[in-house]
């Protein structure tokens, strides 16, 4: 499974850690606004608004500039431990390469405002749309906004998220060391079920399952302290999920630092 290509797999991910669950949620609705911000249908458009909403109340309710800044200076003592250690020469290049891109992340987010969410606060327009996010009936100073041109819209977005840079740049690359930090390995589910014993030294901060996209299951992915279990579930015929009796055949990801 290790030669297939990226359109021939389906990747699962399970964050083993909260704020790794909270960056991948980020990093998901940052996906869809970018995605849905230029496009002509105003349904479409709206997607990216509620989608704006859904992040700004994430990031209303937490301290992201403090997590950000701990989760890049974690990184950032790992990889200086690593080039600390004796015969580390090969990826001499790229480890220099991890470390000045974390501290120009760390002088990024060190930089922003604490109160750098007071623009959305401010701003009429995005206060109606957050305020009437939830309700079935928009205003009607929502469907005149969405009724405009596109290029009007997105410019606005476009504006909305430039102060909210630094999350997006700060999570891609968090994320990124993160899913390269493990090691592909191939495994196989009896009759749909595996489990296997976990370091508990290790810190595991994601665990990614790679399968071959032609199939008809999906892992439901439970990580404990001491063990890491996948039962491979399908649909029945009245929709209910049920086990997998079949030999499953997949590649497993954990990911540590």
């Amino acid at each position: 499974m290790n030669s297939l290509s990226d359109n021939q797999v389906l990747l699962y991910e399970e964050p083993v850690q909260e704020k790794i669950r909270k960056f991948i949620k980020i990093e998901f609705l940052l996906s869809k606004i970018y995605h849905f911000k230029g496009k002509e249908n105003k349904n479409d458009n709206y997607v990216a608004l509620l989608s704006l909403c859904e992040l700004y109340e994430i990031l209303s309710r937490s301290d992201i500039k403090s997590e950000l800044i701990r989760e890049v200076e974690n990184h950032n003592s790992y990889f200086l431990k690593i080039k600390d250690l004796s015969g580390i020469r090969a990826d001499e290049n790229k480890l220099n390469s991890v470390l000045e891109k974390q501290n120009m992340l760390l002088q990024l987010i060190h930089s922003v405002e604490q109160n750098y969410l007071d623009y959305l606060e401010k701003d009429i327009l995005f206060k109606t749309i957050i305020k009437n996010s939830h309700t079935q009936l928009q205003p009607a100073s929502i469907e005149f906004w969405l009724s405009r041109d596109i290029l009007i819209r997105e410019t606005q977005i476009d504006l909305w998220l430039e102060p909210l840079q630094f999350i997006k740049r700060s999570i891609d690359f968090i994320l990124e060391v993160i899913r390269k930090s493990g090691k592909f390995e191939d495994r196989m589910a009896e009759k749909g079920f595996f489990i296997e014993k976990l370091d508990p030294k290790k810190n595991i901060l994601l665990v990614r399952i790679t399968l071959t996209s032609d199939i008809y299951y999906y892992p439901q992915i439970s990580v404990g302290k001491q063990r890491l279990t996948i039962m491979f579930m399908n649909k029945d015929d009245k929709n209910n999920f049920v086990q997998y009796q079949e030999d499953v055949s997949f590649i497993l990801t954990t990911c540590t630092l």
